[in-house]
């Protein structure tokens, strides 16, 4: 163990996540500085290879969030998933409490297999101008969105980052989410959203019937295709896509694969140079970066440390252990983005699942900790933050930072508490 190399990286690591979580100063200069210095600290004196700096980089997941960018980009171009949302609103047909009901569901789904920002990106408008055509407030049903888009991620591999690095990590892929974490799934998201319409929903205005008229009237699903055949090939590229995902086949050579069709079928009206403004290469860069920071406090003896200490505390009680993982990912989750989080955390639960314990409770627990406390403080979630920057800027008058921690951070709790009973039980059930 390398106590010295542990503390230098363990700094660069903390200035990362300052700048990291903080929306007034561009962090992205800040990793490139960070991973320079931890580089050519590494190489010059902590005696790792370049070979191995580059072996720290989890490949696999930044070329699957690469080519996800673009297949979400075409999916969005093609508006594919507005025509699906303008749909459900319509079947609704201006019932508010169906309206909310159908919104948190979509969104609780959806989530699992597109990434929740340009989810948000989609419906905070459209719900936006459904409950303005309603003359209802939207900050109610904005605000269950982003809570069941938490909710949703835990239930694929390729809904986040975050899942999809434990599920290499672990061998866990569709089946294996489904199975472990599809229980939870469903009783957190139908309990949230009933106890919503409970205590909140049923409460607020209702829209009248002139209103309902207006609504289906200025919303045809139909009016948002421009290309019936590009909408049509897209619909069918994305579903085969996921359609293999869950059959097995590695997600990131899925995804690639799927992106190039993209590239090709629309080559004589874009080609890459249009859309590479669209993809987020820094957080592709700073993942790299993350990737590097995180395994090489696990080569420096890091990981082993602290495994070995939640070891000796837990004495063998894997009740013990579920409750210092679901806490320990849970309580950084709530300040700190969900997956620089999962970086620094897998190593040490990894390890932790080497000496010998039984495995799914702990997995299952790192990743409900990790997706759902992303409610606790808006913060901890970029698209609670991007929900509350859309709602101020449409003059959305009951949602604000306020409203959103107090409700955000009631649910969460009962979340943890969801995740913990579950956990428990099925460890008691499986052992």
């Amino acid at each position: 163990m390398n106590l010295s190399a542990i503390i230098f990286i363990l700094v660069l690591f903390g200035i990362l996540m300052a700048f990291f979580s903080q929306q007034k100063i561009d962090y992205f200069p800040i990793a490139l500085i960070i991973g320079a210095i931890a580089v050519v600290s590494m190489i010059t004196f902590g005696g790792v290879s370049e070979q191995e700096i580059v072996g720290f980089i989890n490949f696999k997941a930044l070329i699957f969030i690469f080519a996800m960018q673009i297949i979400i980009y075409f999916a969005t171009r093609n508006r594919v998933l507005d025509y699906a949302a303008i749909k459900i609103i319509h079947i609704t047909k201006g019932n508010n409490r169906l309206f909310f009901y159908m919104i948190c569901l979509f969104t609780g789904t959806l989530v699992a297999f597109i990434e929740d920002l340009t989810l948000s990106l989609i419906l905070v408008p459209l719900i936006y101008r459904t409950c303005r055509i309603l003359d209802i407030p939207a900050g109610s049903y904005m605000m269950g969105m982003t809570i069941t888009i938490n909710i949703g991620a835990i239930l694929t591999p390729v809904s986040s980052l975050k899942n999809l690095i434990i599920g290499e990590e672990f061998g866990w892929g569709f089946g294996d989410y489904l199975a472990n974490m599809g229980i939870l799934y469903l009783i957190s998201l139908i309990l949230t959203i009933f106890l919503m319409d409970w205590f909140i929903i049923r409460k607020e205005e209702q829209p009248t019937e002139e209103n309902k008229n207006m609504l289906l009237s200025m919303l045809d699903p139909g009016m948002v295709i421009e290309n019936k055949l590009y909408f049509l090939t897209t619909i069918i590229v994305i579903l085969a896509s996921f359609a293999l995902m869950i059959l097995g086949f590695e997600p990131a050579i899925i995804a690639l694969v799927s992106a190039a069709i993209f590239l090709l079928i629309f080559s004589k009206n874009s080609n890459f140079s249009d859309l590479k403004n669209e993809i987020t290469w820094k957080i592709i860069i700073i993942f790299a970066i993350l990737f590097i920071l995180s395994n090489s406090l696990s080569r420096f003896g890091f990981s082993e440390l602290i495994s070995t200490g939640i070891v000796n505390v837990v004495n063998d009680n894997i009740f013990l252990a579920v409750l210092i993982t679901l806490g320990l990912s849970t309580l950084l989750s709530a300040f700190l983005a969900g997956t620089p989080v999962t970086i620094i955390l897998l190593p040490i639960f990894s390890a932790i699942v080497g000496k010998g314990f039984f495995p799914n409770p702990i997995i299952i627990a790192f990743i409900g900790g990790v997706n759902m406390a992303g409610n606790f403080l808006p913060q901890g979630s970029a698209c609670d933050l991007l929900t509350l920057t859309l709602a101020k800027k449409n003059n959305v008058v009951n949602l604000d930072y306020n409203r959103l921690l107090k409700n955000g951070s009631i649910f969460a709790t009962m979340h943890f508490f969801l995740i913990l009973g579950y956990t428990m039980i099925y460890t008691l059930i499986l052992m």
